[in-house]
């Protein structure tokens, strides 16, 4: 066995990384981002645009550049989605409420290519279509049984609607109307009128294109 000797500031700066990457797992990465000073959060829109038009274009999954901040590194369920800039409409949307890749950057990426030609509500998207929408992410953090899904901030929070068959998700700044986020919600998840469901807040955070959301 071979054994190498790491200076102390090496060591030090090794430890402090670890340490860093565990707390950002262990911790809400939602208030982790909302109370980032370094931009992080436009780090991470960045990188879905990236992804989003390089998927658009290749049919393949951007690569990941090898520098990448803190957040991006910590592991995290997110959705990639698009809004049309003529009209406000939805282009594309994919996401996961439970984290699937190892870190945030890998999820953003698979999600980007998803978003891009994968959602069944929207034809794969053409390069030429790339500047007439705004990329959005949304950063999933945990999740909240509620009863009554009319005490949300439809602005700030997101929803889960949970059905018989399916599971609904109406992101935070989706609507500014409660009511019309519940109905979402549940034509989302599959819910007949008489049919009954179970609900989800979401702590999330949102950053857009043009405007960041926290």
């Amino acid at each position: 066995m071979r054994w190498y000797r790491v200076g102390g500031v090496a060591l030090l700066i090794i430890v402090m990384s670890l340490v860093t990457a565990l707390c950002f797992a262990a911790s809400n990465l939602v208030e982790a981002f909302r109370h980032d000073r370094e931009g992080q959060g436009e780090a991470a829109l960045a990188l879905a645009r990236q992804a989003l038009d390089y998927s658009a274009r290749t049919h393949e999954p951007f690569p990941l550049p090898d520098k990448l901040p803190p957040l991006l590194k910590a592991r995290g369920a997110v959705f990639v989605s698009s809004m049309l800039y003529r009209n406000g409409a939805p282009r594309c949307c994919m996401g996961t409420l439970h984290p699937r890749e190892s870190t945030l950057a890998q999820e953003i990426v698979a999600n980007a290519l998803a978003a891009a030609a994968h959602d069944k509500r929207f034809p794969p998207i053409q390069p030429a279509e790339l500047t007439s929408f705004r990329v959005i992410v949304s950063i999933i953090g945990d999740s909240h049984p509620i009863t009554d899904p009319t005490t949300l901030d439809p602005v700030a929070d997101g929803l889960a609607v949970c059905g018989p068959r399916e599971t609904g998700v109406v992101l935070p700044g989706e609507t500014g109307d409660v009511q019309k986020m519940i109905a979402w919600g549940r034509i989302r998840a599959g819910v007949k009128a008489d049919e009954p469901a179970s609900y989800l807040r979401l702590e999330a955070i949102r950053f857009m294109e043009g405007k960041s959301q926290k």
